[in-house]
C-alpha cells in the first residue's frame, strides 16, 4: 500500500465533506505537511511518477479545532 501512495500526488480536499472546511488549522496544518512530506520523500525513494494524483478527505484529526 505505501508503495502504491507513494507513487501518487497528495490531494488533500479542503472543499469538500471533513473535518479541514470547519478547522482554525486549516492553512497551515501539522498533518498536512507530515502527510505532503511523507509521500514526497516515498515518492522520491520510489521513482514515482508526479502526474498521478490520490486525494485524501479527513474526517478525524487529533489537531482539530473549529474556527
Amino acid at each position: 500500500m505505501f508503495a502504491m501512495l507513494a507513487t501518487m500526488k497528495l490531494n488533500i480536499n479542503n472543499r469538500g465533506n471533513g473535518a479541514c472546511p470547519l478547522c482554525l488549522y486549516a492553512c497551515n496544518c501539522v498533518l498536512h505537511r507530515k502527510l505532503r512530506l511523507a509521500v514526497d520523500t516515498a515518492e522520491e525513494a520510489f521513482n514515482g511518477n508526479p502526474d498521478d494524483e490520490i486525494q485524501l478527505v479527513i474526517y478525524t484529526c487529533p489537531y482539530f479545532k473549529e474556527h
